[in-house]
């Protein structure tokens, strides 16, 4: 019993002070060592490839969340483990949101917030406006450029594929047109030209 202690006590302490790294520089809980055997050692692979390992932090950051509703750091934490792993982009959606009113000023959760609008909505003008406020607030972070950046090559490929599909059925459009004249009637023949009288 009292070995769990520890292990709740080292998680919730992961929480409260940003966790450990998903290697990409983003802190949330589950990384780096001193929780013993059952949680992994190795940076949180263990712990990420637990099914109760996830459960236990889902409970432990919502547990967290109600009992400080207003922390940033709680909320943007919860909103990236719902986004990276729990794959869950509504919610991590709700809780950015949430994060953002909690501190507008946050270019990392800002960011996430226009990954995931682009991600689940497509909403490209939605997304920019929210990568412009990130880039903004956090100029010389180098993971708020680096999302951006990827939105932007990303929006313009998508914009690409779409004017290529649109030029491709505007052919098939003409091609079908020069084809056949037109008929009233399905399956039938078109009209013969009329007869000359012969004398």
């Amino acid at each position: 019993m009292e070995r769990k202690g520890r292990v709740i006590m080292g998680v919730l302490g992961a929480l409260v002070m940003g966790g450990g790294g998903d290697g990409g520089g983003r802190k949330f809980c589950g990384g780096g060592s001193g929780f013993g055997s059952d949680f992994g050692g190795d940076g949180g692979s263990g712990f990420r490839q637990s099914n109760k390992g996830i459960e236990n932090t889902d409970v432990y950051y919502r547990t967290m969340i109600e009992a400080n509703p207003g922390n940033p750091l709680f909320l943007r934490n919860y909103a990236r483990f719902l986004k990276e792993v729990r794959l869950d982009f509504v919610k991590a959606e709700e809780y950015c949101g949430r994060a953002i009113l909690a501190d507008p000023n946050d270019g990392d959760v800002l960011s996430m917030y226009a990954d995931l609008i682009w991600q689940s909505h497509k909403d490209a003008s939605r997304a920019e406006s929210y990568f412009d406020q990130a880039v903004k607030a956090a100029p010389d972070d180098c993971f708020v450029m680096a999302s951006y950046a990827r939105f932007l090559w990303d929006a313009e490929e998508e914009e690409e594929e779409e004017e290529e599909e649109e030029e491709e059925q505007g052919e098939q459009r003409e091609n079908m047109s020069k084809m056949s004249p037109p008929t009233f009637f399905h399956g039938s023949n078109p009209p013969l030209p009329p007869l000359a009288a012969s004398s």
